[in-house]
């Protein structure tokens, strides 16, 4: 749509003005509540529609302000409106939502990790959540029944955003899922600025300069809606800057996280609102509302992981079985305290089962093969990446589900899935397993390490990343990486197929890791090829796995020293 370079200067000169105008409306907004709240009735005026005044000082000089009711109140021939904050607001944060949200075929909008949404079924999903949410809001509030019972409309209001929150995070990337909740409640405040409280009062002072009686529910229904408005603007302002901290959006339960943080916000406005007159009632509110930004706190941390240590351990093993056919006389079981070192598994605290490895036998058997692709390779999504990384592509980037090269396939795992029950296999290797982010893109996308080896994650990037780990088997973990060149190492202590990597802040950014519980695994590079030495004796099942292309497997034995070749092939279906 736009050169890299254009894109960001629009987005830079958006965030610029949006920034800008949404402080104005907040602002007057805060200042307004905090007069209504603050008049204090005049015995002295004999004003018709005086309901109270106010003395502030400001920049060096007095300002005495004055309410009065609409109707026996004259218009003046000199009226100020406060509007153009709000649209100004909305109009400037469409066009940041379009330009980061609905351009790049949704690169920043979808998460294959969360939902399989297509771009399609997702614009509708935001369209409905932004102009459908507000359609339901206005009908609630505009009903008898919640005019002469707020509290149904509260619970309504409070149902219908918990649900949409949960259904966002649930089908969007975490940071589309949050922003879209800003823009739905920020086209809440805006429609009610433009739809209910300009409208009723317009219709207010043209009562009034045409000497005709004021309707005062018209004013009370447009003070309705802008305290509705004072309490929507902690929330908005805590989405707008939680872009930047993906340990909100980027948890498992970011949904829960939100609604969370929503209810401590208006609580806390709550307090601000009541402080003066209702102390006792303020206070609660602020003390509930900072209890559950502790709680979110707590709940939102990734509990500390000690890393294993290798410790001494005695360990009984039955040598009887290592033999296998070497041995064709009948032994008995024999037991033996054998010294080693292994690695415990720090959730069960029990060691790891380990074989003698002096006493197994010993081959030089070695799986070697390669992967290929036949056909074209299925092209990924166009990706439009920030600045900083795009500069580091040539040409445009696509998503990286598939890489072939001349009809070879890479980041394809291959490992012996059966044939190695009851082995357990002490030695680890010392090298450590690394994965980088390099222009917004995990290089490689494929990784494979044994239990107990480090897997090291860098950021070669001058940009943010995280490091968000989905896991079934070893714990959670969300690295922050602000800095280039940093790097974090974990070792993981259970074997898993697959732990897969994610950042939160660039939704496209994925990656599988692989955790064997035995070190007969490879993966394939952009050659297709791989090599699996020192085999032991045995009847083995092989399996490759291709995110895309999926699993094949195939039986193979080792009898002596000695390559075996296994070749695969996969098909790009027309």
């Amino acid at each position: 749509m736009f050169d890299q370079e254009i894109m960001d200067w629009l987005l830079l000169l958006g965030r610029w003005v949006h920034i800008t105008v949404a402080i104005s409306w907040i602002g007057t907004s805060v200042f307004f509540m905090w007069m209504d709240r603050t008049f204090v009735k005049n015995p002295e005026s004999n004003r018709d529609g005086h309901i109270g005044d106010l003395w502030m000082v400001h920049g060096g000089g007095f300002y005495q302000v004055e309410k009065m009711l609409m109707g026996p109140t004259k218009v003046p021939d000199v009226l100020h409106w406060f509007k153009w904050e709000s649209y100004w607001t909305w109009m400037s944060g469409m066009f940041l939502l379009v330009l980061t949200y609905y351009t790049g075929s949704g690169t920043y909008l979808l998460d294959s990790s969360i939902s399989d949404i297509s771009y399609g079924s997702a614009l509708a999903l935001c369209m409905f959540s932004i102009f459908g949410s507000y359609l339901f809001y206005d009908f609630v509030w505009e009903r008898e029944f919640t005019k002469s019972s707020p509290l149904i409309g509260h619970i309504l209001t409070m149902t219908w955003f918990v649900g949409m929150t949960y259904i966002l995070c649930d089908q969007l990337s975490g940071r589309a899922a949050y922003i879209h909740v800003g823009a739905m409640l920020g086209t809440w405040m805006a429609g009610n600025v433009f739809l209910r409280i300009i409208p009723r009062q317009v219709k207010m002072v043209e009562a009034t300069s045409k000497g005709e009686p004021v309707n005062q529910d018209w004013g009370k229904n447009a003070k309705n809606r802008s305290t509705h408005n004072t309490y929507f603007t902690l929330p908005v302002i805590f989405i707008m800057i939680s872009n930047h901290f993906p340990s909100t959006y980027g948890h498992e339960s970011g949904w829960l996280v939100l609604v969370i943080v929503t209810l401590a916000g208006a609580l806390i406005r709550e307090y601000f609102i009541l402080r003066l007159f209702k102390k006792s009632r303020a206070q609660l509110c602020a003390t509930i509302g900072v209890i559950l930004l502790m709680a979110t706190i707590m709940f939102t941390k990734t509990p500390s992981e000690p890393e294993p240590k290798p410790v001494e351990q005695k360990i009984k093993v039955d040598k009887s079985h290592q033999h296998h056919n070497h041995d064709h006389h009948t032994h008995e079981p024999k037991e033996e305290m054998v010294e080693t070192k292994v690695i415990k598994d720090l959730e069960t605290k029990q060691p790891d089962i380990v074989v003698d490895e002096d006493e197994a036998p010993k081959f030089n058997a070695k799986l070697i093969g390669e992967i290929k692709l036949l056909g074209n390779p299925p092209k990924g999504k166009k990706l439009r990446l920030p600045g900083a990384c795009a500069r580091l592509h040539d040409g445009p980037v696509f998503s990286d589900e598939v890489i072939a090269k001349n009809g070879k396939l890479a980041n394809v795992l291959v490992r012996i899935s059966k044939g190695l029950e009851g082995r357990h296999f002490e030695s680890v290797p010392s090298e450590e397993v690394v994965l980088d982010q390099v222009g917004c893109i995990y290089i490689p996308k494929m990784i494979a390490a044994q239990v107990g080896q480090k897997v090291t994650f860098v950021n070669s990037d001058k940009i943010f990343h995280n490091v968000k780990s989905v896991s079934k088997e070893n714990k959670g973990f969300n690295l922050l990486m602000p800095k280039k060149d940093q790097r974090n190492t974990k070792i993981f202590t259970k074997p898993e197929l697959f732990l897969q990597t994610k950042c939160s802040v660039h939704p496209w950014m994925k990656a599988y890791v692989a955790i064997l519980d035995h070190p007969y695994f490879a993966v394939t590079k952009e050659d297709g090829k791989f090599e699996i030495p020192n085999l032991p004796e045995g009847k083995f099942t092989l399996e490759i796995w291709h995110e895309t292309f999926g699993t094949q497997t195939r039986e193979f034995e080792v009898k002596e020293d000695g390559d075996i070749t296994m070749n695969f092939e996969y098909k790009v279906e027309k």
